[in-house]
């Protein structure tokens, strides 16, 4: 081998090492990148309804949190039991026959489950609301129509859009 193929060679190697290199840095910063995004998404914080309270005068905090509080029992246990409902439906699809109508009703009755709890937890910070002055009543409404936080551009972990205000996705 001549003396300019083996610099020619040497150049060559020279560049795939850089590039092997390159893309295993590469490969660990998008990968660092993407754990990150993917902790701050699954770690929001509390739901709006209940960090809400934060934007209430210090006077009101408590009284909310407490008006809350009774109310958030039943609903974890409503939760519990709409999940419990919801997993139940999900094993039906294995049974043998196969019910398509009885898995649609008992899914049914888990989103129903949860839409009573969710009302009952939302009539109370209605009746809450009533003894606020206009501007805790506006303070309160920014702060419980903010969009979860842990999705900096308000998308939700598949990208989609945030609706707020009865809008569909």
């Amino acid at each position: 081998m001549s003396q300019r193929s083996l610099t020619i060679a040497l150049f060559v190697s020279l560049a795939v090492n850089l590039f092997a290199i390159g893309a295993m840095i590469g490969g660990l910063v998008i990968g660092v990148r993407m754990s990150e995004g993917r902790q701050m998404a699954m770690r929001p914080g509390p739901p709006p309804i209940f960090s809400a309270a934060s934007a209430l005068p210090e006077a009101r905090q408590d009284a909310y949190r407490q008006a809350l509080r009774g109310e958030a029992r039943e609903v974890r246990r409503s939760l519990v039991s709409a999940g419990e409902a919801r997993r139940g439906a999900w094993g039906e699809i294995a049974a043998d026959p196969y019910d398509p109508a009885a898995v649609r009703e008992a899914l049914a009755k888990a989103q129903a489950i949860e839409a009573e709890a969710r009302s009952r937890l939302e009539s109370r910070v209605v009746e809450f609301a009533a003894d606020l002055s206009l501007q805790e009543r506006q303070a309160l409404a920014d702060a419980l129509s903010r969009p979860v936080m842990g999705h900096r551009d308000g998308r939700g972990h598949r990208g989609e859009r945030d609706h707020r205000g009865g809008e569909q996705p």
